[in-house]
Formats: structure tokens, C-alpha cells, sequence
């Protein structure tokens, strides 16, 4: 209790003294309840078995009295069982990675169930103002849960989602119309996935649904439920407009509402979605701004790498724009000390050389601690915070390791030359000149760590054609192989080959060379006498600038570029 005392009341001082800020680190929370919670099989289950339990209740008690089991609790509860385990089985095999993420399990469930109440409302609707059958297939929402899936999780958990819903919510409606419902969900399901893949624009997200809207009032068409056929001798025009029209009206509501309440599933579930994905990728942003003015050599490393990870990423089929939004604020942690970094640095005045190499590896490594820092404190999304983390991995700092091992051998060489103690002599290991990592886990983040050791690299090429450039991915990439950096995501051998081809041909157009023009005071020395000036100009001579202390000339700087 004392000692807790005594340091309560030292940090109290050292705060008055202006030597403790009395900050701690952001971290974010991760503990065995949150994992369980979030992968834990147990959790799964119960969700699939509320799923099937609720699916149950509302077939047996909320869907119609002509249906196909209505007021039958117990067959109800085998047929819906029976369709969630196979859907369960089939999530299992065909999507293992969002299986076993448990709010990806219950925002598949959720859509899905949302959409039978919808359609439920729909029927009651009809019944309701006495629509009559006319308007039956015409006022569902066949398209919420295919979109909703489509737009976060990607086509195949549409596709889940449409073929779900269209079988369970066939039990929903009249046991003689079971088999048209499923015609319909199924087709305007299906167009709603196509529709909404890679969607980058809001605008089109309502362009969907309007043609959702249109293919439901074609297969009403189609399937006799829009009919222009009358027993007697004229036409009903205006029905036929009618029911068209809330066609279309029903597909276009559909995808107002699933824009409305996209951003709040995205922070419910903590999925992020190529929309706003788009919106991240910000250069307005005020870290941004902030790197534009004391950072800006790192402010151009991050335009140039989220241009090489894009390119990537949509080479191998990975999410581009999300590698886009990252790669801009990968670097955020170098605002803190911008002048330790190469890019930032004017090459005269090095602050390394004044630092021990171990003092200066900290400097180099804290800059993906006070990046993760200011990302948590600016509110970043999650994913740009692991990138932040991950892009450098655990490799190794290799100069300043390389100069620390030169320090040693030098003051081992001074110690039995008697010019210096053995005490002096400093343990060098691999460890402690390491980045904290964890390695990159996503395909995204491998990616950005590729492009961002290959963009730092390139930058040393005197002349930087097509082969010397193969010739420095080849390198960088074969050294992430051997130090095993990409063991922990997802890419395989043929993304490798396909990433490196992709940085090669970004690089060699960044980097492509121009046509020298001659300058103008050369033209003037060839015109000779033309402009008046019959004798030759002297040389204008030219100041020699003094070098710091300890510069021996050769850009030592140059030599650090790995360690930012």
C-alpha cells in the first residue's frame, strides 16, 4: 500500500514538473469472453436454433389458413429445421471463413428473417386493402436480404440469402401459389445479386432496384399475374399500369431502405462495405492534412502505395478500394517523429547519426505503435488499425541491425586493442531490431506490406527499367517467403505471381523515363553574336556548401530507406 502510495505521489510530481503526461497507450480490448462471443461454436448454434425456433412460430401461426402447414406447429417445426441445417451445412462448406465468424452468422439469419416479416407485411397488406390476388407477387420485397448480403459479404452469401428466403418464405403464402412465389423470389433475388457487386456509388444502388422493380413486373407477366388477356371485350389499361407500377415502386422502396440502414448494419456487425470503403478513402481527412504539411514524403509514399495495392488487390480479386483507404493511413504514426523517416528528411541534417543504432530501431518500430495510437483515437475503422499493425510484420530492421553488429566488432576490436572496456561492448540480437508485428493476416493487408517495402525499395533505382525492377520485387518478395511473413493470410503461390507482375507494371509507369529537352541558355550560347553579346559569359561561380560535422560525403541516408 505504501509503494503504491509513493508512486501515486511521484507521477502527481512529475506531472506539476511537466514530465509526465499521464497518457497511456490505446489499446484495443481482447479477451476470452469477447473471443467466444465473436467465434465461440456454442454461440453459433444458439443462433441457428433461434433462427429456426422464431422461422417456426411464424409459419405455424402467422401465415395464412389456406398455406401449406399452417396451424400444423410440429410439421412446421421438421420442414424448417430440416431447410436450417442444411442451410447450415451448406454455409459450413461453401463459406468456412464467414461460418466461423458468429455476427456474420447472425447478419445472414437476421436479413433473412427480416425479409419473411416483410413479406408477411406485404400479404397482410394485400388482405388488408382488399387488393385482391392481382397484386399478391407484386408487393414483396424479394430483393432486402439478397442486397443486404451481396453489398457486405459478397455474392455468394447473396445467392445463400436469396435461395433461403425464396424456400422458407414459399411457406408463407397460399399452398397453390407456394411454387409461383418461389419462380419470383428466386429471379428477382438472383438480379438483385448481379446488380449490386461491387457497387461503388449509392446512386446505383436505387438503379438496382429499380431494375429489380422491372424484372418483378416482367415475370408477373411472364407468370400470368399481370395478364393482357380479358375474358371480355376490352382491356383493363389501368390495372395492368397499376400493377407494373408497384412492381417497380416495391424494387426501387427495397433498395431505399437497404441505403438507409446499410451504415447502421456495418457498425452493428463490423463489416465494412465498398461504399464506404469510398468514403474512408479520404485525402480530406485531418490526419491526412496533417501528413500533407509535416509529412510530406510519407503523404506521397501513401498515394503511391495505395495506387500499387489497388492495382494488386484487383489483379488477384481482393478488395481494392479497402487496400486503397489503408494504404493511406498505413503510415499515420510517422506525424510523431516525421524527420527520424528518409522520405521526410532533406538528406543533411540526419538525426540517426546522432542515436545509437538500437535508440534508432525504437524511433523506426514506434511508428506502427503511435500510428495504432492515433488511428484508435481518430476513431479509424478496426481493419485500417490492423493494417496499421500488420504492414511490416516482424521483419527485421536490416540496417541499423547490420550497423549495431559493425559497432560491436569495432568496439571488440578497440577492447583488445585495451582502447575500450569489455562492459561497453553491446549485445546485439535479431529481437530486438524486429517490428512487433503481428504478421499480415488478410489478403489486403499482405498486400499492402508487399507494396510497401517494393514502393521504399524503388526508390534507390539510379535507372529503374523494366528488368532491374522485376529484378527488386523478385528480391523483396523471396525474402517475405523465407522469413515466413505471409504464412499467417491467404494469398497462394499464383496471387504471389500475380501481385509481383501487377507491382512491376504500376512501377515501371510511375517511373517511366522522359525525353531530355535542351535547356535554354544552351540555345543562346548556339545563336552566338544574334543577341548582341559578342564576348563569352564567365562562369557564374558557385558557393561550395560546408558539410555537417561528420558527413563524410557519400548520402548515408540513402542507406536507412528500410527503416521507414
Amino acid at each position: 500500500m505504501k509503494f503504491t502510495l509513493d508512486r501515486l505521489f511521484a507521477n502527481s510530481r512529475l506531472k506539476q514538473q511537466g514530465f509526465s503526461s499521464g497518457r497511456k497507450r490505446r489499446t484495443r480490448k481482447e479477451d476470452a469472453f469477447r473471443y467466444a462471443l465473436g467465434e465461440g461454436l456454442v454461440v453459433r448454434i444458439s443462433l441457428f436454433f433461434l433462427f429456426a425456433t422464431l422461422t417456426s412460430l411464424l409459419i405455424s401461426y402467422g401465415a395464412g389458413s389456406t398455406s401449406l402447414i399452417f396451424g400444423e406447429p410440429f410439421q412446421a417445426t421438421v420442414v424448417v429445421t430440416l431447410i436450417t441445417v442444411i442451410m447450415l451445412v451448406q454455409f459450413y462448406i461453401n463459406l468456412p471463413k464467414s461460418f466461423a465468424r458468429n455476427s456474420r452468422v447472425m447478419l445472414m439469419l437476421f436479413a433473412i428473417f427480416t425479409q419473411l416479416l416483410l413479406v408477411k407485411f406485404s400479404l397482410y397488406l394485400g388482405q388488408s386493402f382488399a387488393l385482391g390476388n392481382e397484386y399478391i407477387f407484386l408487393l414483396a420485397p424479394y430483393a432486402f436480404a439478397p442486397m443486404i448480403m451481396s453489398l457486405l459479404l459478397g455474392r455468394n452469401h447473396g445467392t445463400m440469402a436469396a435461395l433461403y428466403a425464396s424456400l422458407l418464405g414459399g411457406l408463407l403464402v397460399e399452398g397453390s401459389t407456394a411454387f409461383k412465389f418461389l419462380i419470383f423470389s428466386l429471379v428477382c433475388g438472383f438480379v438483385a445479386v448481379y446488380l449490386t457487386h461491387d457497387m461503388r456509388r449509392r446512386s446505383r444502388l436505387v438503379r438496382a432496384g429499380l431494375f429489380v422493380g422491372l424484372t418483378g413486373a416482367f415475370m408477373g407477366c411472364a407468370m400470368g399475374e399481370i395478364s393482357f388477356i380479358s375474358q371480355d371485350a376490352g382491356i383493363d389499361w389501368n390495372l395492368i399500369g397499376m400493377q407494373c407500377l408497384s412492381a417497380t415502386l416495391v424494387g426501387i422502396l427495397t433498395a431505399m431502405v437497404v441505403s438507409g440502414i446499410l451504415p447502421l448494419i456495418e457498425s452493428v456487425f463490423g463489416i465494412t462495405t465498398a461504399l464506404s470503403w469510398l468514403e474512408m478513402a479520404d485525402l480530406n481527412h485531418p490526419l491526412m492534412k496533417r501528413m500533407t504539411l509535416e509529412a510530406p514524403g510519407t503523404y506521397h509514399h501513401c498515394l503511391v502505395l495505395a495506387n500499387l495495392s489497388e492495382a494488386a488487390a484487383e489483379a488477384i480479386g481482393a478488395n481494392g478500394t479497402k487496400c486503397r483507404a489503408c494504404s493511406y493511413f498505413h503510415d499515420i504514426g510517422k506525424l510523431n517523429k516525421p524527420e527520424y523517416f528518409i522520405e521526410n528528411n532533406d538528406g543533411i541534417d540526419n538525426p540517426h547519426d546522432e542515436l545509437t543504432p538500437t535508440m534508432s530501431a525504437l524511433v523506426i518500430m514506434a511508428h506502427v505503435k503511435d500510428g495504432e495510437d492515433l488511428a484508435l483515437k481518430n476513431h479509424l475503422n478496426g481493419e485500417i488499425v490492423d493494417v496499421i499493425r500488420e504492414h511490416h510484420g516482424t521483419s527485421l530492421i536490416y540496417y541499423f541491425y547490420h550497423r549495431a553488429l559493425k559497432l560491436k566488432e569495432d568496439l571488440e576490436e578497440q577492447v583488445k586493442q585495451d582502447k575500450a572496456r569489455e562492459e561497453d561492448v553491446p549485445e546485439v540480437t535479431e529481437a530486438g531490431f524486429r517490428y512487433p508485428g503481428p504478421k499480415p493476416r488478410t489478403r489486403e493487408s499482405a498486400i499492402i506490406s508487399l507494396a510497401d517495402a517494393v514502393e521504399s525499395a524503388s526508390r534507390s533505382l539510379v535507372k529503374p527499367t523494366l528488368q532491374r525492377i522485376e529484378q527488386l520485387i523478385e528480391e523483396i518478395t523471396d525474402s517475405r517467403l523465407r522469413e515466413d511473413q505471409l504464412d499467417e493470410c491467404d494469398l497462394t503461390l499464383h496471387d504471389i505471381a500475380v501481385i509481383k507482375k501487377s507491382f512491376a507494371t504500376t512501377l515501371r509507369s510511375m517511373m517511366h523515363s522522359r525525353i531530355a529537352y535542351p535547356k535554354q541558355e544552351d540555345e543562346n550560347k548556339d545563336k552566338g553574336t544574334a543577341d548582341g553579346d559578342e564576348t563569352p559569359r564567365k562562369p557564374r561561380a558557385t558557393k561550395k556548401r560546408k558539410r555537417p560535422p561528420g558527413d563524410s560525403g557519400k548520402t548515408e541516408t540513402a542507406k536507412w530507406k528500410a527503416a521507414s
